[in-house]
């Protein structure tokens, strides 16, 4: 599985993107790690108030909700738990769901990452691959 996303400063320019690729785990999984590294990507470089664009509305839901004591039960509850864990930092930061054809940047990181198992990127200029899907994302 893949993992993949884009860091975008406030007028839409590039900051970062960043691409990892694991053996095991599903797609949700996968929406929830990259969520996780776009996320310590962000704090890591200073930014603290943060819109993060999502589109997996499973993932998006499991911050939008109130926390169960039947949270634990869940299959990805140590990925949730960390990013919980982000989240309550000294930040502002928004999880929203967006279209799947406006997240291209985000796939094709993630897609690269399948191809790259065990590669873990993070690219402050965006790499050539991804020039196109860049150019399509901003126009929406």
């Amino acid at each position: 599985m893949g993992m993949g996303g884009a860091i975008r400063d406030w007028t839409g320019m590039w900051r970062g993107g960043f691409s990892r690729g694991a053996l095991h785990g599903d797609a949700l999984r996968a929406e929830l790690l990259a969520l996780e590294d776009g996320l310590s990507f962000c704090w890591e470089g200073g930014f603290r108030q943060v819109s993060c664009e999502c589109d997996c509305l499973g993932a998006v839901m499991l911050f939008q909700e109130q926390s169960t004591v039947r949270d634990y039960l869940h299959k990805h509850y140590d990925v949730i738990c960390r990013i919980k864990r982000l989240l309550v930092r000294d930040w502002v930061v928004y999880v929203s769901h967006i279209p799947r054809k406006l997240n291209s940047v985000a796939h094709t990181l993630a897609n690269w990452g399948v191809r790259n198992i065990g590669s873990n990127v993070f690219w402050r200029s965006p790499p050539e691959f991804i020039l196109l899907p860049l150019g399509r994302d901003s126009m929406s």
